[in-house]
C-alpha cells in the first residue's frame, strides 16, 4: 500500500468512526470499533477490488458508494443493540457522505 492510500484510509476512518459512534449512543465504543473494522474492509474492497470489476469511473462511484453504504449499514444493524435498521442506514449514509465530500476536497 502506498502513502496516498494510507492517507485516504486515515481520513475516512477519522471522519466515519466518530459519526457512527455518535449515532449509537450507549454503545459508542463498540460501534466505533465495528465501524473502524467494517470501513477498513469496504475501503480496501473499493480501492483494490472494485476497479477491476467496473468499466467506468461513474460505475466505480455508484457501485462503490452504494455498496459501502449498504454493507456498512447491514453490519451496524447486526452489531447494534437494540437493532435499528433506520439508524444503521442513517449512520452509514451520514458517515459515507461526509467522508466522500472531504475526500473530494482533500484529493
Amino acid at each position: 500500500m502506498n502513502a496516498a492510500y494510507l492517507l485516504a484510509l486515515s481520513i475516512t476512518l477519522a471522519v466515519e468512526v466518530p459519526i457512527v459512534a455518535t449515532c449509537f449512543s450507549g454503545q459508542r465504543l463498540r460501534m466505533a470499533a465495528v465501524c473502524a473494522a467494517t470501513t477498513t474492509c469496504t475501503h480496501l474492497a473499493m480501492h483494490f477490488i472494485l476497479p477491476r470489476l467496473v468499466v467506468s469511473f461513474g460505475q466505480f462511484i455508484l457501485v462503490g458508494a452504494l455498496g459501502a453504504l449498504l454493507v456498512e449499514a447491514m453490519v451496524y444493524w447486526l452489531a447494534s443493540r437494540p437493532r435499528d435498521l433506520g439508524l444503521a442506514l442513517v449512520a452509514s449514509a451520514l458517515a459515507n457522505a461526509l467522508s466522500y465530500g472531504i475526500g473530494l476536497i482533500a484529493f
